[in-house]
């Protein structure tokens, strides 16, 4: 079962590197036509400025939960790393399990904005699409976040439980 849930964890990572090298490439190509097509054509995308800044609230959310699986968020552990081993473990334990209920907590906050009335019926200005689309994008990432938070705090557990103190 565990070995399961790391592989769909590992697929789930490389979904997100991927997603991050095309949204990275779409938002270089997306500017690099605005810029061509204002300062030489005089004729720029209107909607331009409104998808690129969507592009890089999702880079951004996507990239923290690539983050999350690649355990490279950065820490402040110079007093979790004078700590025993055993101790250590425990310590890591705790704050696996605080930091995937703190991640849960916002998905279902971001649930819950998403799927107000009020949301669902506000329209970007530019593109007039509806915005819980752009929303969404906040509410996976929490849910991937977390997701990948689980399988941490899940191996962990799995240490503790064993006592491999490494």
């Amino acid at each position: 079962m565990l070995t399961l849930i790391i592989w769909v964890d590992a697929c789930l990572a490389r979904i997100e590197k991927w997603l991050l090298i095309a949204l990275s490439a779409s938002l270089g190509l997306l500017l690099i036509a605005q810029v061509v097509l204002r300062y030489l054509f005089d004729a720029p995308l209107f909607w331009a400025e409104e998808v690129a800044v969507q592009m890089l609230v999702a880079m951004s959310f996507v990239g923290v939960s690539y983050l999350i699986h690649q355990q490279q968020l950065v820490s402040i552990d110079f007093i979790y790393l004078m700590l025993k081993k055993p101790l250590r473990r425990l310590v890591q334990n705790l704050f696996q399990l605080v930091a995937l209920v703190t991640l849960i907590f916002f998905a279902w906050l971001t649930y819950q904005w998403v799927s107000a009335p009020l949301t669902q019926i506000e329209l970007s200005p530019t593109t007039q699409l509806p915005r819980w689309y752009n929303y969404s994008v906040l509410l996976i990432a929490f849910i991937t976040m977390s997701f990948h938070q689980f399988v941490h705090w899940f191996e962990s557990l799995g240490k503790l439980v064993s006592g491999d103190n490494t």
